[in-house]
């Protein structure tokens, strides 16, 4: 093996640890703040699944487009099981619907990716990502304090991170018309979400430093996918998402931290 296929390896395995270890912590919710921030991330696997089922279908990296499906897969599965454990008992009802559109849902992802079955799959695939919208609204409702805004907020940041990758996958496989997502929307969205972000009174100044490296990222990412406006490019906007996604995750990290001290 010559050192640019070890080199492959290496990270290949790197990737799927981290993916391990996202599964291993979905399982921790030890406080509400940590339901709200499972809750958001709810959503957003929705948005990695369609994402890596769209870039295996186009050959663009597929076998970890399907590694990292089957792992998003299992991360949302893990999720529920948690969530229907420890959820507030008026959460508990919305979970269980969930769970039950989710096992159809999931028999979807699991067939070969097909255009014939793709309206069908993406249709699904946002009724269980309005599911996972009600759920979280109703997880605030229990969280009034100001805690769960900077979780909501990168949680959404996520969102329409994944979003971004998924537009441009769809277009690139010729689907586009099945979505009224659009670059201009999503642009707009993340960067009204970043100033809410910057303005947080409970900002530290670790957090804030944090922020202004994410909001650089952030801009970096959009240019990318604003560079050539149309243009079949999943794969770069991915890798330009990535860093952000990074770091969003440790500033979420940072949130809870606070919101349990």
């Amino acid at each position: 093996m010559n050192t640019k296929k070890i080199i492959q390896a290496a990270i290949s395995t790197l990737l799927i640890s981290l993916s391990l270890a996202g599964v291993a912590r979905a399982a921790d919710i030890s406080s509400q703040a940590g339901v709200i921030s499972v809750t958001a991330n709810q959503r957003t696997l929705t948005q990695v699944m369609m994402k890596n089922y769209l870039l295996s279908a186009l050959g663009v990296r597929a076998r970890k487009a399907d590694e990292a499906l089957q792992q998003a897969a299992q991360q949302f599965t893990v999720q529920q099981q948690q969530l229907s454990g420890v959820a507030a008992a008026d959460l508990q009802a919305q979970v269980a619907s969930m769970s039950q559109n989710w096992q159809q849902v999931r028999q979807q992802y699991q067939r070969k990716a097909n255009k014939q079955n793709f309206n069908e799959l993406y249709s699904a695939n946002n009724a269980l990502l309005r599911q996972a919208d009600l759920l979280l609204d109703k997880a605030l409702q229990t969280k009034a304090d100001g805690s769960a805004q900077p979780l909501t907020l990168v949680g959404q940041q996520e969102l329409l991170c994944q979003q971004l990758v998924v537009i441009y996958a769809m277009t690139a496989w010729g689907v586009a018309s099945a979505t009224d997502l659009s670059y201009d929307t999503i642009s707009a969205d993340l960067r009204t979400n970043m100033a809410e972000l910057q303005g947080l009174p409970q900002n530290t100044a670790e957090i804030n430093a944090q922020l202004q490296q994410l909001s650089t990222s952030l801009e970096q990412a959009l240019s990318v996918a604003k560079a050539r406006p149309g243009a079949l490019l999943p794969a770069l906007v991915d890798r330009s998402v990535v860093k952000v996604i990074m770091q969003l995750e440790q500033l979420q990290s940072a949130y809870l931290s606070l919101a349990d001290a």
